[in-house]
């Protein structure tokens, strides 16, 4: 992945039912995933020496793991490892 692409980011389907009040903003999405992770972060990882704090939700049949790059990114996926060496990978473009 090159430095400067981007990730979309977007809820995992369950959490649609949250745009009730019609807040369709995707800064508003990214404020409550960054909550997620910054207040209630309930697993960490290690890699490379890094800690991560991850947010682990979702069913157990469906789970997802949310993280926040250091870039400010919010980076979802069904797999911690995807998440954590997204992460990683981050950190070693930017050093």
């Amino acid at each position: 992945m090159s430095p400067t692409q981007t990730r979309l980011f977007k809820l995992p389907p369950h959490y649609q039912s949250l745009k009730s009040r019609s807040e369709q903003d995707p800064a508003f999405w990214k404020e409550v995933a960054t909550a997620f992770v910054e207040q209630k972060h309930n697993t960490e990882t290690a890699r490379n020496g890094c800690q991560i704090p991850i947010f682990h939700g979702g069913p157990l049949h469906e789970p997802y793991f949310i993280v926040i790059d250091n870039r400010e990114q919010v980076i979802i996926s069904p797999s911690k490892k995807i998440v954590a060496t997204h992460v990683v990978g981050e950190s070693e473009v930017l050093i």
